[in-house]
């Protein structure tokens, strides 16, 4: 570990004492921001974490952000910040100096906080597919379109939009997208709550944009050639989502695991039993080796290598380990794991929401089969 992550690893055992589960879980079942927590993340300077220090942050790298929610989703404190934090990585890899200026400075005291806005009714995994647009008259951009699932929208001050400059090209589909910082109360801006029930600290939203006009100078790179600033910013999405997944895996499983060893309706703790234990032990073997390769592929990432075969290799271990801890837990509360008291079947769901987001994991296999492999394209 960096000295950086060292001092990470010290401000989230002093979070974990004075913030607990039980608030952030009550959070979840209203929809609710965990606003005490979020205080915390900014106060301890955690949100500072990946913010050179020039512009007011801690510095560091996606490592630092991965350890952060690693670390406190093991002690169940989730917060979806990886909007937040994926934007500002994109700021801070291809903004202007100017830009940096503008938008990262707040962000480190919580000031101010981004969304992202890519996912499309008719797109969906295929960003190619996008009808958003961006036309440019003048000094600004007017831009056009819908997206779906904007997580945290209207809690947000800034989102950035992938969009359509050009229109999509058969021969060249990665020309033509563009990334824009959209102020959210821009005018032409409206959202509409989505009714997504996961008992998630955190709302989502379908946003439309009806001739809302951007300033020139809040285009993130050059026009029409956004893919690689749209990767980097999915890539660090997939490392610090897959972060949270092994966190929340081992809360979890450590729930379960609590309960196996008093749960005794024959006399014998349910825990001795090797239909339990077993799957217990073999997605402990998964949460850790998921774990070592998600440090791994941060670092690359950090170092500026290329890292969408890691990033997307983490995001399906991540969320098999994730998926194996909650499923175990499920059947080692049984009945009582519906209630949700139990403080189970949230992570349930989430366990299944990370399997098809940020990315689903049967395109991430595709991918994976095509450019470590050498495999026939399949989509």
């Amino acid at each position: 570990m960096t000295d950086s992550m060292r001092a990470v690893s010290d401000i989230c055992a002093t979070i974990t004492k004075k913030v607990d589960r039980a608030y952030v879980a009550e959070c979840g079942i209203k929809g609710e921001i965990p606003e005490k927590l979020w205080r915390m993340w900014a106060d301890t300077g955690l949100l500072g974490m990946g913010i050179p220090e020039e512009y007011g942050g801690s510095g560091g790298g996606v490592s630092e952000i991965v350890l952060a929610n690693d670390l406190l989703h093991q002690a169940g404190l989730e917060m979806h910040a990886a909007p937040n934090q994926m934007s500002r990585t994109t700021i801070v890899k291809h903004g202007t100096a100017a830009q940096k200026q503008k938008y990262l400075p707040p962000t480190v005291s919580g000031k101010t906080v981004f969304a992202f806005s890519i996912t499309e009714p008719d797109a969906g995994t295929n960003t190619f597919k996008i009808r958003t647009n961006a036309k440019r008259r003048g000094d600004a951009y007017i831009l056009n379109g819908q997206k779906h699932f904007c997580t945290g929208f209207r809690e947000s001050d800034f989102v950035l939009v992938v969009t359509r400059t050009a229109a999509a090209d058969p021969a060249n589909r990665t020309s033509g997208l563009s990334l824009f910082v959209v102020d959210t109360k821009a005018k032409g801006l409206s959202s509409t709550e989505m009714n997504v029930a996961i008992y998630f600290p955190g709302k989502h939203y379908v946003v439309n944009f009806d001739d809302v006009e951007v300033p020139a100078e809040n285009l993130i790179g050059p026009e029409g050639r956004g893919l690689e600033a749209m990767f980097d910013c999915l890539n660090s999405e997939r490392l610090i989502t897959a972060g949270k997944a092994v966190g929340m895996a081992d809360h979890v499983l450590g729930r379960a695991v609590e309960y196996a060893k008093i749960r005794a309706p024959f006399d014998t703790p349910i825990g001795a039993y090797q239909s339990i234990q077993h799957p217990m032990a073999a997605a402990k073997a998964k949460i850790e080796a998921a774990r070592l390769m998600i440090y791994a592929a941060a670092a690359l990432y950090d170092r500026g290598g290329k890292a969408g075969l890691a990033a997307n290799r983490v995001k399906y271990l991540s969320s098999d380990a994730f998926k194996a801890a909650a499923d175990i837990a499920a059947t080692t509360f049984g009945g009582a794991a519906l209630d949700l008291d139990n403080d189970i079947i949230p992570f349930y769901l989430r366990a299944k929401l990370q399997e098809v987001a940020p990315v689903n994991n049967l395109a991430v296999l595709g991918f994976i089969g095509q450019q470590e492999l050498g495999l026939p394209k399949s989509y």
